[in-house]
């Protein structure tokens, strides 16, 4: 019987914090593994959430959802990663990445992600060991610096990305891969294979690493209104890739010219309307989305053909149906679902 490892990560739509409140608290009750905060451009703060979530659960994993190395310098991740895993007795989770939007209003350029993201966790994986780092590199400065309290030397620390470039450095440098947003085996093995290359490089075996999908879910009776409900997201997701479309070339699809001449604005006001562009071909290419034999469908295929077990959810909310309502039908139906047709 296969043994699933479930994630929950946390949408950065606009809600009161009360709302997320009652997602970090299902949580737990519902048997997640982990829990991940969003790091998205100018929500609530994760590392604040983060401490919050902390306070109010005892076992769960608790991540960043993504920490970048542009816009807060690595040491400073490093700090405040370290607290965070003090706060919460030892269960924090470092997930690097290359970050998608707010760069441009901080007049940031989110340039050459693989190097950056490289030279960050050389920084910051120094500084969880206690060492004084040094580092002059393309992105980042530091001089003789160190944590001034000990950190926890073995805390992870993930990668996220769809691109192959920052693929190959989680196999370098990674304790992880949080593969984002294919949800169907074909995106998933090429990822793996690009983590495998870094992984090669650095003398290091591809089972050595945690690898984790993390895909926007949302489960409804009726699949077109779950269709219609992950689509912005689908938006997000190219928006903050362009113009990068080879990870949407190689699963023989292409960007609507409407569509790209709307993302080509550079305008995160249009994401919505960006959102109702989107082919339903690309729904089931990149989400788990649709009735829940529709969803535990997807979910089988991942687990069986791609062999990835650890699995992340962005529950997207629909019609009458709340994140939470979505983490419920995941973590009870469909889990149920695919690990009875696997047994």
């Amino acid at each position: 019987m296969v043994d699933l490892t479930l994630g929950l990560a946390v949408h950065w739509r606009r809600q009161p914090l009360s709302k997320i409140v009652e997602l970090i608290d299902a949580s737990e009750r519902l048997d997640y593994s982990y829990l991940w905060i969003t790091n998205e451009k100018f929500f609530h703060d994760m590392y604040v959430t983060a401490a919050m979530a902390a306070a109010r659960t005892k076992r769960i994993k608790i991540g960043t959802f993504i920490s970048d190395p542009y816009s807060l310098h690595p040491a400073m991740t490093a700090m405040a990663v370290a607290t965070l895993d003090e706060v919460s007795g030892g269960r924090a989770v470092l997930c690097m990445g290359a970050g998608g939007t707010g760069f441009a209003e901080m007049g940031l350029n989110r340039s050459r992600p693989a190097v950056a993201i490289r030279e960050a966790i050389t920084v910051i994986g120094g500084m969880f060991r206690g060492e004084v780092v040094d580092h002059h590199g393309e992105f980042v400065e530091f001089t003789r610096g160190s944590l001034g309290f000990p950190a926890r030397p073995g805390i992870p620390v993930y990668v996220a990305s769809r691109g192959d470039h920052v693929y190959r450095t989680a196999g370098q440098m990674a304790d992880g891969a949080m593969i984002a947003t294919f949800a169907e085996p074909e995106g998933i093995d090429h990822a793996k294979k690009m983590i495998a290359e870094g992984a090669t490089r650095a003398g290091r075996k591809l089972r050595d690493f945690t690898l984790i999908s993390r895909i926007d879910t949302c489960i409804h009776p009726v699949r077109a209104i779950a269709y219609r409900a992950v689509k912005p997201n689908i938006a997000v997701c190219l928006w903050s890739s362009y113009p990068d479309r080879e990870f949407v070339h190689r699963l023989g699809l292409s960007v609507p010219e409407e569509l790209e001449a709307l993302i080509a604005r550079r305008d995160y006001g249009l994401i919505y309307e960006c959102g109702e562009l989107v082919p339903d071909e690309f729904v089931p290419r990149f989400a788990w989305a649709g009735t829940i034999e529709d969803v535990s469908q997807q979910v089988r295929r991942v687990v069986t053909e791609a062999g990835i077990t650890h699995l992340t959810i962005m529950p997207i909310p629909c019609g009458d149906r709340s994140e939470v309502d979505i983490a419920t039908t995941f973590a009870r139906d469909v889990r149920a679902a695919v690990e009875k047709s696997i047994a």
